[in-house]
């Protein structure tokens, strides 16, 4: 089965997009709708798809409150989207790469 690529970290590990799978290579929870016309946004987003740009500054609620951009960030410093995190992070698989 094609796995999805984690926005956060970018490896290969999600069954779904969108579904609150969450990564075991960074523990990011992904609550990020790619389709709007199922699920959008609601506030200044509703009904319109915010940009890749914008999509890395919206608060994650799964993700008590980070931004993509943050936990990216974060994963790239310490190895997880939030250091409370790192106990339940492993490394990437060859083939999640």
């Amino acid at each position: 089965m094609e796995k999805y690529q984690c926005l956060c970290c970018g490896y290969k590990t999600l069954d779904s997009r969108g579904k609150f799978d969450i990564c075991p290579v960074c523990f990011w929870e992904d609550d990020t709708y790619l389709d709007f016309s199922v699920s959008p946004i609601v506030g200044k987003y509703y009904n319109r798809e915010p940009s890749l740009e914008e999509l890395l500054d919206i608060p994650s609620a799964a993700n008590h409150g980070l931004t993509l951009r943050a936990a990216q960030q974060n994963y790239h410093l310490f190895g997880a989207c939030m250091q409370d995190m790192l106990p339940y992070v492993r490394k990437p698989y060859n083939s999640e790469k």
